[in-house]
């Protein structure tokens, strides 16, 4: 319609579009054997995390340094302080911002507990892909080692689809993900911060963008696939400063409304982030 269009067309006169903004905008680990490496309903304690593997139908007990918490997609909400009963068994260690896969000898010696689990499902990992790695020494390695490196960074989190922008904040790179999942890293210069874009990204004026130029899926839910959000118009830095700390507080009441579950301070507090955000545009 016309009013679509000149809202679209006001929204495009902003300076920079989401690519320019975010250096990575990556998917979730493809280990192509989720259910080895991922656990489920997992507890800790003493250095080991115990969850259930659906490979080998029972609970295992590993050490906790071989894992990282995981999240799927319905593990992120708006505004939440994410958290996660899931973990993923990641073969890997950052060297450099690469992802430097353990020899076997290391995984025996450093995790003996999550070298006896991957004996265990040895056949099942060699097998994949059509018997793929079935003469490979390395047959505890992710098939498709991409983004490794860039999840125990500070980031932004957002399922691949969903009803309304459901955008989080991964302040200190603490969680892996699946598939289902996008991260986002800002490039060096940007100076806006997280939690302003978070703002931004979680507001009226992103969903009206996405539901009026994206992809509808069934039950009204959009993808939020990278070239969907690539596109998106974001305000100058020098603008986005200038708010920048209203926007910060804004975004902690809201993540604190909601730890607390008060809905009525919450609605409040989503009025003067929208408002702050239309603002900007």
């Amino acid at each position: 319609s016309s009013e679509i269009s000149s809202i679209l067309e006001k929204l495009d006169k902003q300076p920079r579009r989401l690519f320019e903004v975010f250096d990575k905008i990556f998917c979730g680990l493809q280990t192509s054997r989720d259910d080895t490496y991922f656990l489920q309903h997992c507890t800790y304690s003493d250095g080991y995390v115990s969850g259930f593997s659906k490979d080998l139908n029972k609970t295992v007990t590993i050490e906790r340094g071989l894992t990282h918490p995981l999240l799927k997609g319905d593990d992120v909400h708006r505004y939440d302080i994410i958290s996660t009963h899931r973990a993923v068994l990641f073969p890997y260690h950052i060297e450099n911002n690469s992802a430097v896969l353990y020899t076997e000898e290391e995984l025996k010696e450093l995790f003996p507990k999550g070298y006896e689990y991957l004996l265990e499902c040895e056949g099942i990992l060699r097998g994949r892909e059509k018997g793929r790695l079935k003469n490979d020494p390395f047959w505890y390695k992710y098939i498709y080692p991409k983004s490794l490196a860039l999840f125990c960074k500070e980031k932004l989190v957002s399922p691949y689809t969903s009803l309304g922008s459901n955008y989080a904040y991964d302040k200190s790179g603490d969680f892996y993900a699946t598939t289902k999942i996008y991260g986002y890293i800002k490039k060096q210069g940007v100076k806006s911060s997280y939690k302003a874009l978070l703002a931004i990204l979680n507001s009226s004026v992103m969903w009206y963008f996405i539901k009026n130029t994206g992809y509808v899926l069934r039950g009204g839910y959009f993808t939020y696939a990278t070239n969907y959000v690539n596109p998106f118009p974001v305000p100058s830095d020098e603008t986005i400063l200038a708010v920048e700390s209203q926007l910060e507080s804004l975004v902690d009441n809201m993540t604190d409304a909601k730890a607390s579950r008060s809905e009525n301070e919450m609605k409040a507090i989503e009025t003067k982030i929208e408002e702050a955000v239309y603002d900007l545009y």
